[in-house]
């Protein structure tokens, strides 16, 4: 599969159907407008879906992914030109869980993937396939969709059983996304992407998924993973829950807050599967293709029989001190040129951390 940060619908590269096709009628079924204004591909909605084509084509060719599950969600900071979304009073309205109250995201345009899409089709289909922009409502409980839609007025003069088959959704864990989106945009989640790696669903129905293990297992083949993920408490873990539930989102909201700086990168939800952050979706996916990547790595040595023994935690307390030292020298180089940089607080080798990984 080509890997293109550019959706070849929005630069005219490829043409949608003749109307009245079949294909054409199929596109209509899952949401395609034809009279809708055509999004830029450099527009900041433009660009976010042409990002979510990469991940998904880039997840995709290296098996990280149980089939194409999954799914992805950004908080725009442009309101989207009104001629490539449907009227307003003609977009399908909807109401959120009790729980979810978003008053913050109030008039604010969020793309997200919608439900039953396929990763690996983003980059390659029309966009009004398999995303949406939806947009939230005053009062915080109740969004409306304004893309990737058919108008009310066509869900209206639907049959029941059309109706009930064909409608168009959001990714039904959107609730996690609008949620974090408001409470913590501020700290730079901009982007979250959601995605069921196998080696690492795997890894974690193994002896090494025991919550006190699998994190220092998957450190223990990377020497660069306490390095870079340790100052934030390493992986958050959720406990098996039912995905779509709001317990989910204020538990992947309490554990991405972590109480410290910086805040989590990335959570795992036992057995279900990684919900990472960034400021794009590119910085987003970043992190969960890196633990999917050791965890892989780790599986094909154990299941090949390789010799390649995890890192011994003494290995890897050895590592943290060396490179702690190492930004020490680098800060009083810095303060003596007025360069300030800040050093890692990683904690000393002979001292407990306090439940890292989150487990009571």
């Amino acid at each position: 599969m080509e890997l293109s940060l550019v959706n070849p619908y929005l630069t005219q590269q490829q043409a949608p159907p003749p109307a009245h096709s079949y294909r054409h009628e199929q596109w209509c079924d899952r949401g395609y407008q034809q009279g809708l204004h055509p999004i830029s591909p450099d527009s900041e909605l433009g660009t976010c879906i042409g990002q979510m084509g990469w991940v998904g084509a880039h997840a995709h060719a290296h098996d990280y992914l149980w089939a194409s599950a999954g799914n992805m969600g950004v908080l725009l900071s442009e309101s989207v030109d009104l001629k490539c979304l449907i009227d307003y009073d003609e977009s399908p309205r909807y109401a959120l869980p009790a729980a979810i109250v978003v008053k913050g995201l109030a008039g604010r345009h969020v793309l997200l993937t919608k439900s039953g899409s396929r990763l690996d089709l983003i980059g390659i289909e029309h966009p009004a396939l398999n995303v949406t922009v939806i947009e939230v409502e005053a009062d915080g409980t109740h969004y409306r969709m304004r893309y990737g839609t058919q108008t009310q007025t066509e869900i209206d003069n639907a049959s029941a059983t059309e109706n009930d088959a064909s409608r168009c959704v959001p990714t039904s864990e959107m609730f996690h996304y609008l949620l974090i989106f408001e409470q913590l945009e501020n700290d730079g989640f901009h982007a979250l992407v959601h995605l069921q790696p196998k080696f690492l669903n795997l890894i974690s129905r193994t002896e090494h998924g025991h919550p006190d293990r699998f994190y220092s297992f998957l450190k223990g083949y990377e020497p660069e993973t306490p390095i870079i993920y340790d100052a934030s408490g390493g992986i958050g873990f959720v406990q098996e829950r039912v995905p779509g539930i709001p317990e989910l989102s204020y538990e992947s909201l309490r554990l991405f807050e972590n109480g410290a700086a910086p805040m989590r990168h990335i959570l795992y939800w036992v057995g279900h599967g990684t919900f990472s952050r960034g400021k794009d979706l590119l910085e987003a996916y970043k992190h969960a293709e890196y633990f999917e990547a050791v965890a892989r790595m780790a599986w094909e040595a154990n299941q090949r029989q390789v010799s390649a023994e995890a890192y011994s935690e003494e290995i890897v307390n050895c590592i943290l001190r060396e490179f702690n030292a190492s930004q020490s020298r680098s800060s009083e180089v810095s303060t003596e040129l007025h360069e300030p940089t800040v050093a890692l607080d990683i904690e000393p080798a002979d001292r407990k951390p306090e439940n890292l990984y989150n487990y009571p």
